[in-house]
């Protein structure tokens, strides 16, 4: 099935650890005989001047209307199926992400742990973009990007979350569609842990997930935040990167055992 894999970022100033995330992206897409394409900033405006502007310049939602806009181009050109990767997606064992869709759309299960006000521990499973499948002939690719839109016409801000895992979280409640269950998602407080070797929420949330992991998002746009008393510092990231690549993100798959 001829196959586009596409992601985006800046060119200057780019971080050492996004740079070696987005290699094991392309060094997957060629393995699997995938083509790969990388855009640039202009990527952006794929998203309505309008949009961006309620949007306040974030980059989450504005690349979360521009991959679905770019992912029709890549079709309309010939592609039978275009896989969009977050630039911050780091795959650590690439035999093990397969991408089996052949028509319509499948995107990401999403797994938060957290404890309540009252103390309880809970699990919450949603949806993410993070790596979105687009097959040639899918009747939903048209109604996402019209549905942004309308969300975003409806706001006088767009949120971080709105057209992206907010929308898909809530649309699955009423509409079952495919999900890959090998993508994770890392929070800081778990990097740190997996940093200094002490992974016990990380080791909870492996157990609660429906399958090992082939490759994790860092939540980069999190970078130079304080969340849960974690500084997500540059310095974390790449140790978490390193720590992954050099085991095989056995220091993950691990936990489940």
């Amino acid at each position: 099935m001829k196959t586009i894999v596409y992601q985006s970022f800046r060119t200057e100033r780019v971080p050492a650890w996004i740079t070696a995330c987005m290699a094991t992206v392309k060094a997957w897409a060629q393995a699997q005989g995938f083509d790969y394409r990388f855009y640039d900033d202009a990527f952006l405006a794929r998203a309505p001047d309008w949009f961006r502007a309620k949007a306040q310049h974030a980059i989450c939602p504005v690349t979360d209307l521009a991959r679905l806009v770019v992912a029709k181009e890549l079709l309309a050109e010939g592609w039978q199926r275009s896989i969009w990767v977050d630039a911050d997606m780091l795959v650590f064992d690439p035999d093990a992400l397969q991408i089996t869709a052949e028509s319509g759309f499948a995107l990401c299960h999403e797994l938060w742990l957290f404890t309540d006000p009252t103390g309880t521990r809970r699990v919450i499973h949603r949806v993410n973009n993070s790596v979105a499948v687009f097959c040639a002939g899918s009747l939903h690719l048209d109604f996402f990007i019209d549905a942004c839109a309308r969300i975003g016409r409806q706001r006088e801000v767009v949120g971080k979350l709105d057209v992206g895992t907010n929308f898909f979280s809530q649309l699955r409640q009423i509409l079952p569609f495919p999900l890959l269950d090998n993508v994770g998602l890392l929070s800081p407080a778990f990097m740190a842990e997996i940093v200094a070797a002490q992974p016990v929420a990380v080791a909870e949330y492996m157990r609660a997930l429906p399958a090992p992991l082939a490759s994790v998002n860092l939540c980069g746009s999190l970078q130079g935040q304080t969340l849960q008393g974690v500084v997500a510092e540059e310095g974390l990231f790449e140790a978490v990167v390193e720590r992954l690549l050099g085991s095989g993100g056995e220091v993950l798959n691990g936990l489940r055992r």
